[in-house]
C-alpha cells in the first residue's frame, strides 16, 4: 500500500489547513494510505544540531519524508509567504543534502486555504520552489488555492467535506500527485542527483 504523508503548516488548534488536510486524507484513493506528523512539534533548524546530537523528532521527521511514496502539504499564506513552520520542516528534511537527503525524489503537491479572495498563490509557489531546489518532485500545474476557504467547508453524513467545485478540485490535486508516485517521477531526480554525488571530489 502506498502512503501519502500529510503534513499541515498551520499550528492552530482548528485550521482551516488542518481541516483541509483532513478532509483530503478520506479522499484518497483504493491502495493509499494516509500518515500525518506535526511539524509544529519540530525545534528551529540548527546546524549544530546534526550527527550524534540530531534531535529524535526531527529523525522521525526525516524518515517519514523518505519512507513517504508522496507528501501532500496543505498550508496558509503569511504575509504573502511561506510560513516559517513549513520552511523550517523542509529544512529539517533536506539535511544532511549529501549523499542524499530525505526529500530527493520525493513527489509533492501543496494546497493552500485561505480566508482571503485574492491570496494564496505565493506560498504555494514559495514551497514547490523550495522543494525542487532540495530536489524533490513537484505537481508544476493546476494549482489549488481554496479562497474564501470559511464559505467553502460543508457536512455531510456528519463528515466534514468541501463544497462540490471545491472538492472536485481537490480529488484533481491529489491524482495529479498520484500519477507523479505510479508514473515513478522521482526516479530520474535520484539517478541525477546520485550521479551527481559520485562526481564530488
Amino acid at each position: 500500500m502506498a502512503t501519502i504523508l500529510f503534513l499541515n503548516g498551520s499550528l492552530r488548534r482548528d485550521s482551516l489547513n488542518g481541516r483541509l488536510s483532513r478532509v483530503a486524507a478520506r479522499e484518497l484513493p483504493e491502495g493509499y494510505h494516509a500518515e500525518f506528523f506535526d511539524v509544529g512539534t519540530l525545534p528551529f533548524y540548527n546546524a549544530d544540531l546534526e550527527g550524534e546530537t540530531v534531535p529524535d523528532v526531527a529523525q522521525r521527521f526525516r524518515d517519514a519524508v523518505r519512507s513517504a511514496d508522496g507528501v501532500f502539504v496543505t498550508t496558509p499564506e503569511y504575509n504573502y509567504a511561506l510560513p516559517g513552520v513549513v520552511k523550517n520542516a523542509v529544512d529539517w528534511a533536506s539535511r544532511p543534502m549529501l549523499p542524499r537527503n530525505s526529500i530527493v525524489g520525493t513527489p509533492m503537491n501543496v494546497a493552500v486555504a485561505t480566508v482571503s479572495a485574492t491570496n494564496g498563490i505565493r506560498s504555494l509557489t514559495d514551497l514547490k520552489r523550495i522543494w525542487a531546489n532540495c530536489g524533490g518532485v513537484t505537481v508544476n500545474s493546476f494549482d489549488f488555492v481554496l479562497q474564501n476557504a470559511p464559505g467553502k467547508f460543508i457536512e455531510q453524513g456528519g463528515v466534514e467535506t468541501l463544497e462540490p467545485v471545491s472538492l472536485t478540485t481537490l480529488r484533481f490535486a491529489l491524482e495529479n500527485l498520484e500519477r507523479l508516485i505510479e508514473h515513478k517521477a522521482g526516479q530520474v531526480i535520484e539517478a541525477n542527483w546520485d550521479a551527481y554525488t559520485a562526481s564530488l571530489p
